[in-house]
């Protein structure tokens, strides 16, 4: 079976009979551009199977989306907000230090105390703490 963008996005639809979304998450492991999964604004239903599909991957393969998946946290409430923000906490730290810095600019811009505060969440994690704290030492 093979689908078109939209009518995957359909079938991702949380309202989905599961069925349908279990076909739908199939195809949806195909797709190597993650980016199409990074919250698409016109299929908000389906951000918690995009989201499935996302922390399915890798620490490299995700590399290059942390910054995305950190926008994810902007509100806890959005479909996926709480399985991006798991997968997050079990990345390398490495692969986090840099997109958590300019997010944390963007929210420091923004005011958005609630998406610094879900950010703060990943400090918790000792060794992303250490990679930081390290990061900082380099920059001084």
């Amino acid at each position: 079976m093979t689908v078109d963008i939209d009518t995957l996005f359909v079938m991702l639809d949380e309202e989905q009979p599961t069925e349908v979304q279990e076909a739908a998450l199939r195809e949806a492991r195909k797709i190597k551009s993650l980016s199409v999964f990074m919250q698409p604004i016109e299929y908000k239903w389906s951000w918690e199977n995009c989201a499935k599909v996302i922390c399915e991957k890798t620490d490299e393969e995700l590399n290059k989306y942390t910054c995305e998946m950190l926008e994810w946290l902007q509100d806890i409430n959005w479909p996926g907000a709480f399985l991006i923000m798991e997968r997050l906490e079990k990345m390398e730290p490495q692969f986090l230090v840099h997109a958590v810095g300019y997010q944390v600019k963007q929210a420091l811009l923004l005011k958005d105390n609630e998406w610094l505060g879900w950010m703060s969440y990943l400090i918790k994690n000792k060794k992303f703490y250490d990679a930081l704290s390290e990061e900082k030492e380099v920059s001084a």
